[in-house]
């Protein structure tokens, strides 16, 4: 690819006008623009409306990003001052090979909305940003949404719901892709699990769907629930059966999925033997290399990572990986009212490598499972840690 670039831009800029026949086939050019990044190809819309057309194509878009997905890079968010922060990728490759994160300042990522700021989620180079409004003359603030592609520099509208901020701020909203209707969805659920409401985007309208199951119960913290992990169209959250909750009884716990096709829900259990005499550090769904992990804490000691092989068989868990705090240079008790709390983000293409993050400090970890050891990367600026796996891609956000 590197060499068949510069060759199509020379040919590109010998083109004399737009309705002149292109040197190669459309076939050809269709399949070479679908390797070259979203920053090029913006740039490439100018060389005649053909290329135009083709780079504006929905079609195209799906098959671009099915090739910038084999890429992923670990995304960011780093803060100059309190008003002005940007959204930040870079190659999960850099990172694994010298640890060193040099944020650009190149503003191409900048943030400048300051109404929806916070960022919450990301789904096929989509993010998800949420802020507040003060409605004239009430103390009721609303819940306001927008979405977002930085690689195209284009941001859907402000999209308004009728959630007050005050009730909903520590409440997870997941973004995902719902591939049966072709369309993006944003789920939201309350403390009890029995308001939960989805937003499609392009219908741009809160819907409220059945809520979860009777018997189980989100679980949740001080902070809020704890978000849902998305993976291959579903939501998936981990709840405690709510009997035991009640009773006051060891805690039962199992992993809630949402199908976001059907709209509806089913239950998977947690690997067995699973202790769950666990201390207070919350335990919590992921998804690692496409494959959805179960992670917790045992005691204040050691930190272990279930991997559910195939989706929906419970027969399946397998344990990925277990380490002590001490093999990785992190304390369990910073203060006498704070835990530690560790989450995975990211595991290398050939499982070695697995990226962490702490509550301790801004640094990813980086942990070898082949030699039980750890690192920790080296960074330049104020950063805080948000999602992984972000692709660049012409997906659009209206």
């Amino acid at each position: 690819m590197n060499t068949i670039r510069p060759k199509l831009w020379r040919r590109c800029h010998r083109q004399s006008s737009p309705s002149q026949a292109s040197p190669l086939p459309d076939e050809l050019i269709y399949e070479i623009l679908s390797w070259l990044t979203v920053k090029l190809l913006m740039q490439l819309k100018c060389v005649s409306k053909s290329w135009k057309t083709i780079i504006s194509d929905p079609k195209f878009a799906k098959m671009h990003l099915n090739r910038s997905a084999r890429n992923p890079q670990l995304s960011t968010e780093f803060w100059i001052d309190d008003c002005d922060y940007s959204f930040v990728h870079f190659p999960l490759a850099h990172l694994l090979e010298n640890r060193s994160i040099t944020l650009p300042k190149d503003p191409y990522h900048q943030l400048w909305d300051n109404v929806v700021p916070n960022i919450l989620g990301s789904c096929n180079g989509l993010l998800f940003l949420r802020g507040y409004d003060h409605d004239e003359g009430t103390k009721f603030r609303r819940v306001l949404c927008r979405f977002w592609n930085p690689a195209t520099r284009t941001i859907s509208d402000i999209l308004r719901t009728d959630f007050s901020w005050d009730d909903w701020e520590f409440h997870p909203f997941v973004f995902g892709y719902d591939n049966s209707t072709d369309t993006y969805k944003v789920v939201a659920l309350n403390s009890e699990g029995n308001d939960v409401r989805v937003f499609t985007l392009g219908d741009n309208v809160w819907r409220t769907i059945k809520s979860f199951p009777e018997d189980t119960l989100p679980l949740s913290s001080n902070y809020g629930i704890y978000n849902g992990a998305y993976l291959n169209c579903t939501v998936n959250w981990l709840a405690c059966m709510r009997d035991h909750w009640i009773d006051n009884r060891v805690p039962k716990y199992v992993i809630v999925s949402l199908d976001l096709g059907t709209e509806t829900y089913s239950q998977m259990l947690l690997p067995e033997p699973f202790d769950e005499k666990l201390s207070n550090v919350p335990e919590h769904v992921c998804v690692l290399k496409g494959v959805l992990c179960f992670y917790h804490d045992i005691k204040g000691t050691d930190f272990i990572i279930w991997q559910m092989e195939e989706f929906g068989d419970e027969k399946s868990w397998t344990q990925l990986v277990q380490f002590s705090y001490q093999n990785i240079g992190v304390n369990y008790e910073i203060f006498r009212s704070s835990l530690l709390i560790l989450r995975p983000l990211h595991l290398s293409e050939n499982g070695d490598t697995l990226v962490l993050k702490s509550n301790q400090e801004d640094r990813a970890i980086l942990y070898n499972r082949i030699t039980n050891k750890a690192k920790k990367t080296r960074i330049n600026r104020k950063i805080h840690w948000l999602m992984v796996d972000y692709v660049e891609s012409l997906v659009s956000p209206s």
